[in-house]
């Protein structure tokens, strides 16, 4: 296969953490075209389609580093799979069970009404430094603090917008701890906040278990986990209540196929994380429009050029209900502009 790939610029996972990303354009023997997208630089796609060329079945026998170049050129053949078929990749998946998927943008407290007048029904808060605690206050003092900014994000939101909270605590300078965890969770759940998403340090399974056990609010986590055998460990100890890998970095589509049935044998939700590009964004939605439950049948929407500035036409819009209607075309349902590609 000829393949053609467009680096883009570097995406800021918060905090200053950069993350390499690219589209790849696959072209197959007939001259079907698939698209791609993955959390890693031009150089590893580059090895990783030499290795595919010489061996496809190193796609889904790849160590941790190689699986995340090899996520785009998995997508990519979902979506040229897709255009031979003159199917969209959902059907492909097992078959569409929605024709639109709630969006939540993930932003900071000052950002929120700002996302809701956009049309958002569904925000996921990371507020700055949210946890980080120092000597300035007392631990009840830091308490009341905390709890006061999530309450005063419930107000803002009023009743009828989904909330979650996530505190990224796989930000290696992350010092919050069960109990502190337990404490913030009673918040969300008084403040009905939807999940509570890393809480704790993503190497900690006992202490996420723990947690699990002992709180209503759902717990979610592992968007930094690459291979299924690390997601089957957290999914073996039910540590989480939702499982959020990314499709740009786990393999593509085909893995989170594996990873969605190894967490449903669990009675654990999977939604994506999805911090992502246009490409990324189109495969989640074909993912999750097959997805069984509507409660967490979501995608995360990062409103940047990326995901509006790459396509020929732009089919991301919210509707009234804050929900994106899948692409209905063959393949993924979405084309580069003619002028990205020169």
């Amino acid at each position: 296969m000829k393949a053609r790939i467009f680096p883009l610029p570097p995406v800021d996972w918060g905090g200053g953490d950069l993350r390499d990303v690219v589209i790849l354009e696959m072209t197959s023997p007939d001259g079907v075209t698939g698209l791609g997208s993955a959390y890693t630089g031009a150089d590893q796609l580059e090895k990783a389609l030499a290795l595919y060329q010489q061996d496809p079945g190193v796609i889904h026998n790849a160590d941790a580093e190689l699986t995340i170049p090899m996520s785009a050129i998995d997508i990519a053949l979902w979506d040229i799979r897709g255009k031979e078929q003159d199917l969209p990749v959902s059907e492909l998946l097992g078959g569409r069970k929605r024709d639109r998927v709630l969006a939540y943008a993930t932003v900071d407290l000052k950002a929120l009404r700002a996302t809701l007048d956009q049309g958002f029904k569904a925000v996921k808060l990371c507020i700055d430094a949210f946890g980080h605690r120092d000597d300035s206050k007392s631990d009840k003092e830091w308490d009341r603090c905390e709890a006061d900014l999530l309450r005063m994000a419930r107000r803002t939101a009023g009743k009828d917008v989904q909330l979650m909270l996530d505190v990224y605590g796989s930000d290696p300078n992350w010092s919050g701890d069960l109990e502190w965890a337990l404490k913030t969770s009673k918040v969300l759940e008084e403040e009905g906040f939807l999940w509570f998403e890393e809480p704790l340090a993503p190497e900690n399974t006992e202490e996420f278990a723990r947690l699990t056990e002992s709180t209503d609010i759902a717990i979610s986590g592992a968007e930094d986990f690459i291979l299924l055998s690390d997601f089957e460990s957290l999914l073996d100890r039910r540590a989480v209540d939702i499982v959020q890998p990314d499709c740009t970095r786990v393999g593509g589509l085909t893995q989170m196929q594996f990873i969605r049935t190894a967490a449903s044998r669990k009675n654990i939700n999977l939604i994506p994380h999805g911090y992502n590009t246009a490409v990324g964004l189109a495969a989640d939605l074909q993912f999750q429009s097959t997805a069984p439950d509507e409660k967490y049948c979501m995608v995360e929407v990062w409103p940047h050029d990326s995901i509006t500035g790459l396509l020929k036409h732009n089919p991301f819009s919210l509707d009234d209900e804050g929900k994106i209607t899948v692409p209905t075309g063959a393949g993924l349902g979405v084309e580069l502009k003619d002028e990205f590609k020169k």
